[in-house]
């Protein structure tokens, strides 16, 4: 089983920069909080093997989920921030975020397990009205 069948992806028919830009409004709009950014086009170290097209990797977390998950259980810590990948994609913007939860077969902390669907829940809830097509 590939990676990618544990998550969703999200086309938005919108160049990269301003499809990039509407991501990050929906999440913020959604009470999401954007923790940081990284820029796998350009990368960290220039001799290393990037993507081809822009691409960004944002750090997602909402604060009162973070302090629910930790409360009961500090393990699930390790779970969050959610990580969402924004990339060019011709003329348009793929979203792509991967469940946790699924990736490692629900043997999630058990204080990470509620807080992390919620989460995820937010994000595919703050994406869709983009217009997107979500597979």
């Amino acid at each position: 089983m590939r990676i990618a069948e544990f998550g969703s992806t999200c086309a938005i028919p919108e160049p990269y920069s301003s499809g990039l830009n509407l991501v990050r409004g929906a999440l913020q709009d959604a009470g999401l909080s954007i923790l940081g950014e990284l820029d796998l086009f350009g990368g960290p170290d220039r001799h290393a093997v990037a993507p081809s097209r822009p691409c960004r990797v944002i750090y997602i977390d909402s604060p009162l989920l973070l302090f629910e998950a930790l409360a009961l259980d500090r393990a699930a810590a390790v779970f969050l921030p959610l990580h969402v990948v924004v990339r060019e994609d011709g003329g348009q913007t793929r979203v792509h975020w991967i469940s946790p939860a699924a990736v490692f077969g629900m043997r999630l902390p058990a204080g990470a397990a509620v807080p992390l669907y919620d989460l995820q829940t937010r994000v595919s809830d703050a994406i869709a009205p983009l217009g997107g097509v979500r597979t």
